[in-house]
Parts: C-alpha cells; sequence; structure tokens
C-alpha cells in the first residue's frame, strides 16, 4: 500500500490529534491509540487518506480546503450512495461514520473501512498473465451491469438524481464545468459541447443508478481472484443513463497508440488478452438481460470524452 500513499500533502494537512479524539468518542480508535497518517496519491478531487492505528486500518476523504466549484465535493452524497449499496450487498468499502464539523479536521468527512485488495494503476495491466487479464475486465464489466441492475426504490435512493433529462444536464454541467476551470479557450471543446446537445438521444429518460466515474483505478480485486470486491469513488454518482458508464469503461479501447499523454493511461489496441469492445458489451448485455446491439453508443463515447477533458482540466 506504501507505493499508493504519500506523506501528507501541505495544503491538506490537519491535525491529527484532533482526528483522534473525535474517534475515541466514536469508538473508532481507542483512548491511547497513535494515529499514522498517509495521503492517497490518486483521489486528487477529494483528498483521501489511509488512517492506520496498531490494530485496525480507515480510509478517509474529505472536502478539500478553500473556495470550490458548486454542486463538486459533495462527501456526504458519497457516503449516502455508499451506505444504501453496502447495504444492498454491492461491494463497496464499509462506511462507517459522516462528520458535518469542520471544527475536526477543517472540512467536512467521512470514514470508511479500508479494503485490502489489488487496484490497477496501469490499465494496461503489465505483469498479468493474457488470462488474467481478460478475466480482470470481465469481472470489471459483470459488476457495472450488477450496478446498472440494482432498484433505486429498494435502496432507497428514489431522490438521489434529478430523473429524466440525464444527457442533457450531463452536457450542459460538463460544458459548465470546462468553462470555469479552463486555462485557456479550446476550440475543438466547444465544437464537441454544441454537437453534444445537438445531438442527445431521443430517449433521455432511463433513470438507474450510475457511477460516473467508472475506470478499472476505481475497482479493488481481491488479492489472488480476479473479482471485484470493492468499487471506489462515488463523487459523481448520480442517477442516469448506464450507458454513460458503460462507455466512459471502454472508451481507452478507442484511444490511438500513438496516445501517451499519461504513461498509465495508454491504449488498450493489440494487448493480448484484452477483450474487445464487443466482447465487453456481449457480456454487459447479457448480466442485464437486455439487447447488445447499443443505441447511441457513439454519443456517450463522446460524451465520455468531453468529460474526461473537462476532468483533466
Amino acid at each position: 500500500m506504501d507505493d499508493l500513499t504519500t506523506p501528507i500533502r501541505q495544503h491538506h494537512e490537519f491535525i491529527v490529534g484532533r482526528l483522534q479524539r473525535y474517534l475515541s468518542v466514536k469508538s473508532r480508535v481507542l483512548n491511547n491509540d497513535t494515529l499514522t497518517v498517509r495521503q492517497y496519491s490518486s483521489g486528487q478531487s477529494n483528498p483521501t487518506f489511509l488512517i492506520q492505528t496498531p490494530s485496525k486500518s480507515y480510509v478517509l476523504r474529505k472536502k478539500p480546503p478553500g473556495e470550490l466549484l458548486p454542486g463538486a465535493h459533495k462527501v456526504d452524497r458519497e457516503y449516502q450512495v455508499q451506505k444504501a449499496l453496502f447495504s444492498a450487498g454491492f461491494p463497496v468499502p464499509q462506511p462507517l461514520l459522516h462528520c458535518t464539523d469542520t471544527e475536526v479536521i477543517g472540512t467536512e468527512f467521512y470514514l470508511m473501512e479500508h479494503v485490502e485488495g489489488r487496484i490497477f494503476r496501469d490499465l494496461r495491466l503489465p505483469g498479468v498473465s493474457a488470462a488474467e487479464r481478460a478475466a480482470l475486465y470481465v469481472a470489471a464489466v459483470e459488476v457495472l451491469a450488477k450496478l446498472h441492475s440494482l432498484d433505486l426504490v429498494s435502496l432507497n435512493l428514489e431522490g438521489y438524481g434529478r430523473g429524466p433529462g440525464y444527457c442533457r444536464r450531463q452536457v450542459s454541467t460538463w460544458t459548465k464545468q470546462y468553462t470555469a476551470a479552463a486555462h485557456r479557450d479550446i476550440p475543438a471543446m466547444n465544437e464537441l459541447s454544441d454537437w453534444l446537445m445537438k445531438n442527445l438521444p431521443a430517449n433521455d429518460n432511463e433513470v438507474t443508478l450510475v457511477h460516473g466515474d467508472f475506470r478499472l483505478d476505481n475497482l479493488i480485486f481481491h488479492p489472488t481472484e480476479a473479482r471485484v470486491i470493492a468499487v471506489l469513488d462515488w463523487e459523481l454518482s448520480t442517477t442516469g443513463q448506464p450507458l454513460a458508464d458503460l462507455a466512459y469503461f471502454v472508451m481507452p479501447h478507442y484511444w490511438p497508440t500513438s496516445l501517451n499523454v499519461i504513461s498509465t493511461m495508454g491504449s488498450l489496441q493489440g494487448i493480448e488478452g484484452m477483450p474487445t469492445v464487443g466482447d465487453l458489451i456481449s457480456i454487459y448485455s447479457r448480466c442485464r438481460g437486455i439487447p447488445s446491439a447499443l443505441p447511441n453508443l457513439n454519443f456517450y463515447l463522446a460524451l465520455s470524452v468531453f468529460k474526461m477533458a473537462g476532468i483533466a482540466q
């Protein structure tokens, strides 16, 4: 786990003693426990920390300090959806407590169990056999299908999203987010935003729980088995079109081999054992019991690229 964490970054520092006293009152640590705190190198949007005691480990996610974009960094929503999913038996870390008292560590936060397993930062899975590479991707798309098969009423999440019109809202939201965060004008982004708004799917009424950032590196796999034991990072979760999640997951399959902006996010083309997009769609569709001819997939792929560019800003 040390390779995934670093010392706490200076602008995210907080008084560990205050956290220790708070967790002691909540019976999560002993009065005399010494906390060791390290920051995960991922989870940049909502800073994420590994909290270790002599006997237990936890993960803490908090709002970042400073002025925040409207509607962003809603850790209370992350806690809510994880609590509902854990109760339904879906693989997420068990959420343990939610704290709105900013006197404790400076901003609102929540605490969850620490899940021990494998996180693959490189989507190409170097060092993994072809057979296991295939099995890991199959397991990922199967758990995505399981998520999209859950009933919002049974989860008590009927009011979690904003109902029909997901695609229009996504285009509008990511256009605003990109515009607010952009360092310079990029004409191609403006063109893509216009194209998306003019080519919205005719049926934008499906309301399913969606993750919003479903990538291989947001999954924890069993230490030795090709099985997802936890889905992480629910910050962008809402209700809407499930194909948006699927398109975001398969998007790297379409990246050209020349793309190497980030060393761990290169093209997935030509890698031994890597399932094709068609394979993944067939497995996903079979698990959900829907036809494998998915309408408007190109729209969702374009939306995925647009969203990724917005996040990168």
